[in-house]
């Protein structure tokens, strides 16, 4: 009950802010993505004030006019490999090496960066008031509450067993299989994009929703500890619940411009 609960207030929040401002949206997305930087930080044992000023600067910048096109894919290049390196130490079951430089370029370029692109989404233009944002995160929620639902009920097969014991493949293709087609029927009713677009979409969140899912895991088992966090009762710390979104974020991006570069 309390993880349901505390999951549906994290919903609202985020779909309530998305409908009523720009500037409540950016408020919320960047006070989650800041407490999920903290207990990044405190997984890695990294106390540095430099990444949470980077953020604040990156946000307000963003927010009176918008970052400069030339530092916004510098940015977003940096994020992409940092996340692809991530990605790549995973599948590779290689450990995640956590010296002094790495530890500041993963907090700058994994979450920093991640968190400013998840804000970004807010400038996509869409015909429904920030539907690129709720687009991404319905279909990160689908994705996962699926997965998770599929996997409990018929999950036999370990999807990654050194990392996440209880994720299955029966879990992975459950969500997938339902977040590939709620695409196809937001498909029907959207104006804005091709018809390929958003299906491929769907396919980028569910990459980057169990990488991300994986990747957090990863850390939180180097770490040795359970979970990142405890602000959010029954779910852990807002690095536990955003670490799909934050992965998937970037990629988010890049495709969206790569549509608008082939539109």
């Amino acid at each position: 009950m309390v993880r349901s609960l505390s999951g549906v207030l994290y919903v609202t929040l985020i779909v309530s802010s998305a409908l009523f401002s720009k500037l409540a949206l950016i408020i919320v997305l960047s006070l989650f993505s800041a407490l999920a930087l903290f207990e990044f930080q405190k997984l890695l044992q990294y106390k540095s004030p430099i990444p949470f000023l980077f953020f604040v600067l990156l946000i307000y910048q963003f927010y009176i006019r918008e970052i400069d096109s030339n530092l916004h894919v510098g940015l977003l290049f940096l994020c992409v490999s940092a996340n692809l390196l991530l990605a790549y130490l995973l599948l590779t079951k290689k450990a995640f090496i956590l010296a002094p430089f790495l530890k500041s370029s993963f907090a700058l370029f994994y979450l920093v960066a991640s968190g400013y692109f998840i804000v970004a989404t807010s400038s996509i233009e869409n015909s429904i008031i920030h539907g690129i944002t709720l687009y991404m995160y319905l279909l990160i929620w689908i994705n996962n509450s699926f997965a998770y639902l599929t996997g409990k009920k018929w999950g036999i097969t370990p999807l990654f067993s050194s990392v996440s014991p209880k994720k299955t493949w029966e879990g992975f293709w459950g969500g997938a299989t339902v977040c590939f087609l709620v695409s196809l029927v937001i498909t029907i009713f959207q104006k804005d994009y091709s018809l390929w677009v958003l299906p491929v979409l769907s396919v980028i969140v569910i990459t980057g929703a169990t990488l991300g899912d994986l990747i957090q895991s990863k850390f939180k088992r180097q770490a040795k500890v359970k979970d990142s966090g405890s602000l959010i009762p029954g779910h852990g710390g807002f690095y536990d619940r955003m670490d799909s979104v934050l992965f998937t974020a970037p990629f988010v991006n890049l495709f969206l411009i790569f549509v608008r570069y082939v539109s």
